[in-house]
């Protein structure tokens, strides 16, 4: 029978690839131990990969709609922080204008006019408020501002204005001007989108729509009484009396439009809630497919300890075979 030896040479390449392969396995057994997992996730399973690879899709199905949930529910308590600020200065300027009266002095009603006229500017600025350079109150328009310029508003509705001479024609018109469909507020105040409400999807089976915008009939009533109040500090001719008229109308105006700012933030309240529920959903389900996953690739730690130590008999069996060949020699049994 015909002998086939191997060469030095030979024999030390497969000595050297044996205990890469065996140094190979310790490392891997090694990083399964420390991190809980195994390594070679194919072997482990089999070559079925396909329920890990739902349960991964599932996961990242459920990042994305996490974070669209904290986004929307960010963006939702913006909203309401703006809202309390529009309803705030309606509150304070509304009570300021209903302390006067027809016995109120000619000061007194230039100094209430002066601080009422700035009103109308603050609630403008604060329906413009910008999250992430995302408008807020524009609907489904999120790049340009829901509004336009107070002072823009105001002089097209000064010019709107233009010849009446009672509180009646001031009122009326400035209704006129807020109220038509096809001009006005609808065409040059309101700049954000006039669709569709908003709509949020923060879980497979749940979708938000969110309705409140600048044009909301609610916060449109706040905006007619602010309008009102810049107006009779800012039309020409109009004497004490009538700016007076005009700045208790604003104040009652102001007054009785709480109930629609309450609505809004109400309906917003209500969206807030559903999303922090989505968001607890989702970090239940998140828990349950990441304990399904960990079952199919966590590595067990009482298995793998006695593989390692297997393995590593095995590498320091192979290094004293290595060791005890590279003595031998022909001169040791001539």
């Amino acid at each position: 029978m015909p002998v086939v030896s191997v060469g030095d040479m030979a024999q030390q390449f497969i000595s050297m690839r044996n205990g890469g392969t065996i140094k190979t396995d310790l490392a891997r057994l090694a990083e399964s131990l420390s991190t809980g997992r195994v390594t070679d996730i194919t072997a482990e399973l089999g070559g079925e990969t396909t329920r890990l690879s739902g349960i991964n899709y599932s996961l990242a199905q459920l990042d994305g709609y996490e974070q669209a949930g904290r986004e929307t529910g960010l963006m939702l308590a913006n909203m309401q922080t703006l809202l309390n600020k529009v309803d705030a200065t309606r509150g304070e300027t509304g009570a300021r204008l209903l302390l006067l009266s027809d016995s109120s002095t000619g000061d007194q009603i230039n100094e209430a006019a002066r601080a009422a006229g700035s009103a109308f500017e603050t609630i403008v600025n604060t329906l413009n408020t910008r999250l992430a350079d995302r408008t807020l109150m524009g609907g489904n328009e999120v790049d340009a501002p829901a509004l336009a310029a107070a002072d823009d508003m105001l002089a097209d509705i000064q010019t709107a204005l233009a010849g009446s001479t009672t509180v009646a024609d001031i009122t009326t018109g400035l209704d006129a001007w807020f109220d038509d469909p096809m001009g006005g507020f609808a065409t040059m105040g309101y700049l954000g989108d006039t669709g569709p409400a908003q709509q949020k999807q923060v879980s497979e089976n749940k979708r938000f729509d969110i309705d409140v915008r600048a044009d909301d009939p609610a916060i449109k009533d706040v905006l007619k009484a602010a309008a009102l109040a810049a107006v009779a500090s800012e039309l020409p001719g109009l004497d004490d009396r009538m700016k007076s008229d005009l700045l208790q109308e604003s104040g009652l105006r102001m007054f009785s439009s709480a109930s629609g700012i309450v609505a809004a933030q109400s309906r917003i309240g209500f969206v807030e809630t559903g999303v922090e529920q989505a968001l607890v959903e989702t970090a239940a389900q998140r828990t349950a497919l990441e304990m399904s996953k960990n079952d199919l690739i966590s590595a067990d730690p009482f298995d793998t300890a006695s593989k390692l130590q297997s393995v590593q008999l095995q590498l320091e069996t192979h290094y004293s075979v290595t060791a005890r060949l590279s003595q031998l020699s022909l001169l040791d049994y001539i």
